[in-house]
């Protein structure tokens, strides 16, 4: 098997050296992996791969420590001229590389691809071994110091090699591909972008890059630019404007056109080096009375959060699993998600750009309530490696269109820890320097000058969950709205707990760290927290912690310790919980549905229920047993039948609207008295 996979690398090399330009070739598969300092004890794995299955299936904790990959590849003389480089995409947490027994570098953040030029360590023709010795033990030199999500051990991202001709687009430039497409200026009359272009040479001289513009749907280049670029002592940097008149906006989920921008590096008429980077163009701003604006058009970010973490994977996602963590997004009408709390796949990045999804995007700079760190340490090392996280983020998700946001921290705490207010104006100066064009974010749980500092502020907040009512919030945000109107706030996160394992009669708050975390209460509480948001137009967004369940060690409330279930959506991606539905109601319009809640309440003991329906039609009637109740018209997506006498013994519930129709089978205990 090994060798076969050395001819079948060596075939594509061949097909790839012939072929003008960088070649790219996976090596997902086939790596030797072992636990420890055991290097002997090995089994094979394919990339993605997280060693922490215990902590995926909760038979452990989350094993934090060394892991190793191992690799022979056999590189093709052929590619002798060129330079060669493996970048990987996500290595959690701590990456040292040796080829051939040589050590090349180390790269410390788990969140953000990396690069290393190997060709030094290589020989042509023949067999090398790489060997990748990973870290995802604590350090308190680079972030995350703690969290609230597992820190899955492993080379849990793609990995690839490239060969390039020894002048091309820089891989040198933290882990992008040294091209950032800057939308200097944009209006519905013109659009004006700058290509920053950095380039890496073995050879000093003047070098030309051209930039081409065209419209995919057709495949017409509709204008090109040129400009010379000098290479001295190895590198190069250049900026090439491009002005296209009356562009056609990127308009979100409603028509996420892109166009696409070809980019050439010539020494002559000689194609060295190309890419092709997709580009939708757009202008925003946050209004303080109207919130979010896109293109001049006030556009309500409906949002969640996201962890890429899920049952049987952890966050070793496949494609796939992409793609269905997606899906379930969209199907329930979101157009804004926070990507919490770190860096994501490039995959998802893509698919939002492609479909017109809003991303927050931010580094993990994270504080839980839990943890004995506040999430900062005055310390060189951290401060630098922070610097470089979000160095890393912003220069590889430069041109994903989607973004929008950069985050800077998370629910850090300001109370007995080092100040850390001075190291978030640090961070807030590098963002807008390397990024003029988007907005800074945090998310905060504390009071203080900490929210002072980024453009925007999203709060955590869970009152009527940790403490207090639901309709509290209505009394924090008019202060909010009286005090702090400047802030320009949004709801950074918000939501409760809910076990599809727990159906119960009671509607009161449960204790977050308790056992009893019934379904219907985070029903109820999304409902009545959606409602008051709406009555504050000058939030620019709202966040829903979060879309889908996700692995946490240290959650010790629910059904099921060390998974948190604040998702709409189940762990392992299988139920939709009935909040899922109210929040589809209200902001999927186009997928017409009706669903019966509490289906899963299948064995009540009181005889007069109350029936809920969700629907995002305008009419729904009711049956009980066979019997019509009405028909009502939803508020909020919601209608509902009070005082419904069920009979001992099964009852047969039927919800219509229109053609489409939903059901279910309630239970009444026998022996239930009717009086």
């Amino acid at each position: 098997m090994k060798k076969l996979f050395f001819l079948s690398l060596l075939y594509f090399c061949c097909l790839a050296a012939s072929a003008a330009g960088r070649e790219v070739v996976s090596l997902n598969n086939n790596w030797q992996f072992s636990l420890s300092n055991d290097l002997l004890s090995r089994a094979t794995v394919d990339l993605p791969h997280t060693w922490n299955g215990d902590a995926i299936n909760l038979r452990a904790l989350n094993q934090r420590g060394l892991g190793n990959y191992i690799k022979d590849i056999r590189i093709p003389a052929e590619w002798s001229e060129k330079q060669i480089y493996i970048r990987f995409y996500g290595v959690n947490s701590e990456a040292n590389l040796f080829v051939n027994g040589n050590f090349v570098g180390e790269h410390k953040g788990g969140y953000t691809a990396f690069a290393f030029n190997i060709t030094p360590f290589l020989k042509p023709g023949e067999s090398n071994n790489l060997w990748v010795r990973v870290n995802n033990s604590p350090q308190l030199d680079y972030m995350p110091i703690n969290s609230d999500f597992n820190i899955y051990g492993g080379i849990y991202r793609e990995v690839e090699l490239i060969a390039v001709d020894p002048v091309h687009f820089s891989l040198d430039d933290f882990g992008s591909d040294g091209i950032q497409l800057q939308q200097t200026k944009i209006t519905d009359q013109q659009a004006r972008v700058d290509a920053l272009v950095r380039l890496s040479g073995s050879r000093n001289g003047n070098f030309t890059v051209t930039v081409d513009v065209t419209d995919p749907e057709t495949d017409s280049v509709l204008l090109s630019v040129a400009e010379q670029v000098k290479i001295d002592k190895g590198t190069g940097a250049g900026r090439l404007a491009v002005t296209i008149p009356s562009p056609r906006l990127w308009q979100g989920v409603f028509d996420p056109y892109r166009y696409e921008f070809r980019l050439k590096l010539k020494e002559g008429a000689n194609v060295l080096d190309s890419l092709a980077v997709p580009m939708g163009l757009r202008y925003f701003e946050v209004h303080p009375q109207n919130g979010f604006m896109l293109n001049g058009r006030v556009y309500p970010l409906h949002g969640v959060t996201r962890m890429e973490d899920r049952s049987g994977a952890g966050s070793a996602y496949s494609p796939r699993m992409q793609e269905e963590d997606f899906a379930l997004i969209r199907e329930m009408g979101v157009n804004a998600i926070r990507l919490s709390n770190y860096p994501q796949s490039p995959y998802f990045y893509e698919l939002c750009d492609r479909n017109g999804v809003i991303l927050w995007s931010e580094i993990p700079f994270d504080a839980p309530e839990f943890g004995a760190d506040n999430g900062y340490i005055n310390k060189p090392a951290f401060r630098e490696n922070g610097h470089r996280q979000l160095t890393e983020m912003i220069l590889q998700r430069y041109n994903n269109t989607s973004v929008l946001f950069w985050g800077l921290f998370s629910n850090l705490s300001v109370r007995g820890t080092d100040d850390v207010v001075p190291y978030i104006q640090e961070l807030n100066r590098l963002a807008h320097e390397m990024d003029p064009t988007r907005l800074t974010i945090a998310s905060s749980n504390q009071d203080g000058p900490i929210n002072f500092e980024t453009d925007l502020i999203g709060w955590s907040q869970y009152l009527g969950w940790q403490r207090g009512l639901v309709s509290d919030v209505s009394l924090w945000l008019d202060q909010l709205t009286r005090n702090w109107r400047e802030l320009k706030s949004g709801i950074g996160e918000y939501g409760a707990g809910g076990s599809l394992a727990h159906q119960t009669e009671q509607l009161t708050r449960p204790e977050p760290r308790g056992r009893l975390h019934p379904e219907r209460w985070q029903t109820r509480y999304h409902e009545q927290f959606y409602a008051i948001l709406l009555n504050y137009p000058m939030l620019w967004g709202g966040f829903i912690q979060t879309m889908f369940d996700f692995g946490e060690e240290h959650y010790v409330g629910g059904a099921t310790p060390g998974i948190n279930n604040f998702g709409l959506v189940s762990y392992d991606r299988k139920d939709r919980k009935d909040a899922f539905y109210f929040y589809k109601a209200n902001w999927n319009t186009t997928d017409p549905f009706v669903h019966l809640a509490e289906k899963r309440w299948d064995n009540r003991v009181e005889a007069s229920q109350t029936l809920t329906v969700y629907t995002n039609r305008s009419e729904v009637e009711l049956f009980v047993n066979g019997l019509s109740l009405g028909v009502q018209t939803p508020v909020l997506g919601i209608c509902r039948w009070e005082n419904v006498t069920l009979t001992p013994g099964e009852n047969r519930i039927e919800a219509r609207a229109n053609d489409l129709t939903d059901t279910a089978r309630i239970t009444l205990q026998t022996g239930t008295r009717l009086d």
